[in-house]
């Protein structure tokens, strides 16, 4: 179950990462498109410490091993860009 979770979030993460670099290139360079970015960015920045808070403070009371809190930093990145890329297609359907 873990395995098909981590697959699904890689091919997600990377094909919104690839939107992301497509759309910055196309039309990132306009007023328009520096707009979006940056509120999706903003957006999207504080669910990387909600995210890191969450994982610190679960540390704290379920002892995580290294390898499962290396797997937990991995998985919070990658939702935290897959955040980031609803949240430019959002504002660019809304600009």
């Amino acid at each position: 179950m873990i395995k098909w979770l981590a697959i699904v979030t890689v091919v997600l993460y990377l094909a919104s990462y690839y939107y992301s670099r497509r759309f910055l290139l196309h039309e990132g360079r306009d007023e328009r498109g520096k707009l979006i970015l940056d509120k999706s960015r903003s957006k999207a920045f504080p669910f990387i410490l909600g995210g890191w808070g969450l994982l610190y403070f679960f540390n704290q009371y379920h002892q995580l091993s290294y390898s499962q809190f290396q797997d937990a930093i991995v998985l919070v990145v990658m939702l935290v860009q897959l955040i980031q890329f609803i949240y430019l297609l959002i504002y660019r359907r809304q600009y």
